[in-house]
């Protein structure tokens, strides 16, 4: 049996942990303890929302190089119970290790720790600072990479690692999650002429939105094919079988092309629906954001392929032998926020769709491929003069 590499095994460290969204802090902490132990200057748990914790580390440069930061989500998405191997065990068979949340993205957070410890034990280091961010509270829009940051565990430009296939992503879609609720009102069967059945009026509204996703004004990108994307996810309403229901709420997700506006698209289906009311007059509805939106504001992201970050990952693929492509993101990536704090980033890591799914895998050839490519980009990126 072949052994396996010292960098496979500390993936399989990391996938033995479960930090199923939000319970990240037991994950954050054995993070913070193997940085410790490999002599990482600076090692931080941030606390980002109650309970839940972040960890960020700082190999400090030997003075004068552009400083790198790289930022991978600790929180995974809940294991199917159609899994045929333990999502737990880390599975290495016919060239894949299996684990819950590896595409999505454990694989590409243990690869830049790898990058972490390979320079923090290996007695060169370069001039510019490398920073590593593992945050939870990923899925609340970025809310753990806002409090690493504002604890200090910033760079000049930073590589986030969703799962893209090893390809460069420069782009990537928005979202707006829209809350709408039909207001009614309540009266029991026997007299429900005195009601207003608020599951009722909701229908033309259910219909309306899915008319509505083809109907949003936007540009077409090259990269993200295809127009907005509009999932209708929950729909509750009433209370018991014997009520007149006095409230229906309906919560969707539009993935939005880079030329829309989050807002925009609000104000828009709000609009929509204010045009049924007036053929409807039985139709009262609010819309607005869900409160996991608000959490962190899924805005598109995109920066020129052109940008010296950008220049650098691709260099780097040269160097290690890999073909540099650029390919754009179907969904949200924590860019948005590092680019709110004013730093350059791309996304590359390893991964295919649909990301997170019963027997997750990621190839260990891709796996020990983004290492070497992190490793590339921290030499030619930290190096250069400010």
């Amino acid at each position: 049996m072949t052994e396996l590499s010292a960098d496979v095994q500390l993936l399989q460290e990391i996938l033995s942990i479960d930090s199923t969204w939000g319970n990240e802090t037991q994950l954050a902490e054995y993070i913070a303890q193997r940085m410790r132990e490999w002599g990482v200057d600076e090692v931080e748990l941030v606390e980002s929302m109650p309970g839940r914790y972040s960890v960020g580390g700082r190999i400090r440069g030997t003075g004068g190089g552009k400083s790198l930061l790289l930022n991978g989500h600790l929180d995974t998405y809940e294991a199917s119970p159609d899994w045929t191997k333990d999502p737990f065990h880390g599975t290495v068979e016919d060239g894949r290790i299996y684990g819950a949340g590896i595409a999505d993205m454990k694989a590409a957070t243990t690869a830049a720790l790898a990058v972490m410890r390979r320079i923090a034990t290996g007695g060169q280091r370069p001039k510019g600072d490398l920073v590593f961010q593992g945050v939870s509270c990923h899925f609340e829009g970025g809310v753990g990479t806002r409090s690493l940051l504002e604890a200090g565990f910033t760079a000049d430009a930073g590589i986030c690692g969703e799962p893209t296939d090893n390809t460069i992503g420069t782009v990537h879609r928005g979202a707006a999650y829209l809350k709408v609720t039909t207001h009614g009102k309540q009266a029991h069967t026997s007299a429900k002429e005195l009601g207003l059945n608020a599951i009722e009026t909701m229908e033309p509204v259910l219909a309306g939105m899915r008319k509505f996703e083809s109907e949003m004004p936007y540009d077409p990108h090259p990269e993200l094919p295809g127009g907005p994307k509009l999932n209708i996810g929950t729909v509750r309403g009433g209370t018991k079988h014997n009520q007149v229901p006095d409230r229906c709420e309906m919560t969707c997700d539009i993935r939005l092309l880079p030329s829309q506006d989050p807002y925009d698209v609000r104000d828009q289906a709000e609009s929509m629906i204010q045009k049924l009311a007036e053929t409807d007059p039985r139709i009262d509805a609010t819309v607005e954001f869900s409160e996991h939106w608000l959490s962190g504001p899924r805005l598109p992201y995109e920066i020129d392929k052109d940008s010296p970050i950008a220049r650098a990952v691709a260099a780097a693929m040269h160097s290690v032998g890999a073909e540099p492509v650029f390919q754009g993101i179907p969904f949200w990536t924590d860019m948005v926020p590092l680019h709110q704090a004013g730093i350059p980033s791309v996304n590359i890591g390893p991964g295919t769709p649909p990301y997170s799914w019963a027997d997750e895998w990621v190839e260990l050839a891709k796996y020990e491929e983004i290492i070497e490519i992190y490793a590339a980009v921290v030499s030619g990126w930290c190096n250069q003069s400010v």
